[in-house]
């Protein structure tokens, strides 16, 4: 099966990429790489349509700065919305138009997070001044896709982190980088989230297409955590003391000028992949198999 993947250099996407090869026969687009797809531009998906074959494009692309996205709320001439719900626009086009399906990569930032955990069934949302404009983005992304497209899948993922990646920290990373640094802050312990580890992705998907499975799927760890009890698990796996690590609350933080809108509780459910045959990773061997595959050497 020939795949489209847009975003092939993202830290998401490349992982992908990496794992996904002995699967599918897979064309790496992105807006630097040999096959160029810029999401936001008719014309540029036009010609990939065109030049390339292939059954169904996986999309990566997507404006992920959260504290940035909230910088440009309520811009709909802002790069968070151009790229994640314009240019989402254009692709569920040209996938009319060509007659390809989709496969869009999602965040539980759609929810609230007033009724975690989450099933594939919830409704999206609803307090829309709880979700951060980043989220808000990928919510209409989402009711774009499912309002025009019978043939897509939308796969939601939370806090993804994986191995090395020299261009972007993840979860992981940042609580690595930053502790080093000493320059750690406070970490929440009332806020709940189920960390995806970015290696699922690819049998995850290979397993949804060899069924025939189209829809919303989740794919998380099957236990939840706290933001607090993550970054002490890294500081552990990778040598590091973790009583150094000191607790804050997001409810407190909330209250502040500065606070971007985080949900407390996203933790997404994942019976519904696993009763296909796949079981996620938990998010605390997650951490180890980066570290085996890192060799301690995360950042």
């Amino acid at each position: 099966m020939k795949l489209l993947v847009v975003g092939s250099k993202s830290m998401v996407g490349s992982r992908f990429c990496e794992l996904a090869t002995a699967d599918f026969n897979l064309v790496k687009a992105d807006l630097h790489d040999h096959v160029s797809v810029d999401i936001t531009r008719v014309d540029s998906l036009t010609s990939s349509f065109k030049n390339q074959k292939f059954e169904w494009l996986v999309l990566f692309s997507a404006f992920t700065d959260v504290d940035g996205a909230e910088e440009q709320r309520n811009d709909k001439n802002g790069a968070c919305w151009q790229i994640n719900v314009e240019g989402v626009k254009n692709v569920v086009g040209a996938c009319l138009k060509y007659q390809r399906k989709l496969i869009f990569i999602s965040t539980d930032f759609v929810f609230d997070g007033t009724g975690g955990p989450y099933s594939e069934n919830d409704p999206m949302g609803p307090d829309l001044d709880k979700i951060s404009w980043y989220g808000i983005t990928k919510k209409e992304a989402e009711k774009i896709i499912t309002k025009a497209l019978s043939k897509f899948i939308i796969l939601r993922i939370s806090y993804p982190y994986r191995g090395r990646f020299g261009k972007k920290d993840d979860i992981a990373k940042r609580v690595l980088r930053l502790y080093r640094g000493n320059r750690l802050y406070p970490m929440f312990t009332d806020q709940t989230i189920t960390p995806t580890f970015i290696d699922d992705l690819s049998p995850a998907l290979s397993l949804l297409l060899a069924e025939n499975q189209t829809g919303i799927f989740h794919l998380a760890s099957p236990t939840a955590t706290t933001q607090y009890d993550f970054a002490k698990e890294v500081l552990g796996v990778f040598g590091e003391d973790p009583g150094r690590l000191r607790k804050g609350s997001q409810a407190e933080f909330l209250k502040t000028a500065q606070a971007v809108p985080r949900p407390k509780n996203t933790s997404l459910k994942v019976d519904k992949i696993k009763a296909l045959g796949f079981e996620p990773t938990d998010w605390k061997r997650g951490i180890k198999i980066i570290y085996e595959q890192s060799k301690g050497r995360l950042i």
